[in-house]
C-alpha cells in the first residue's frame, strides 16, 4: 500500500508500530486551538490499551506503517 495523506485516514485502519505492535484507528480528533489533527487508536493485542497521537507521527514512516483497514 502506498503512502496515506491525512484526509484517507478513517476510522478502521491498520497500522503497524515499529517493533511489531498494530493498533487500529478509532476516530480522528480536532483538538481547539490545535492546528495538526490527532487520532486515537487501539491495540489489536489488546483491546484496553489506547493512545493518541498527532497525524504526522502516524504518517511517519519511521514510527508506523499502513498494513490495511478492519471495518
Amino acid at each position: 500500500m502506498g503512502k496515506s495523506s491525512i484526509g484517507e485516514i478513517t476510522p478502521g485502519q491498520r497500522y503497524e508500530q515499529r517493533g511489531g505492535f498494530t493498533w487500529r484507528v478509532l476516530r480522528v480528533i480536532n483538538f481547539a486551538g490545535e492546528d495538526i489533527p490527532h487520532v486515537q487508536l487501539v491495540s489489536e493485542r489488546d483491546p484496553s490499551s489506547t493512545k493518541t497521537l498527532s497525524i504526522d507521527a502516524l504518517l511517519d514512516r519511521n514510527l508506523f506503517k499502513i498494513v490495511g483497514d478492519k471495518r
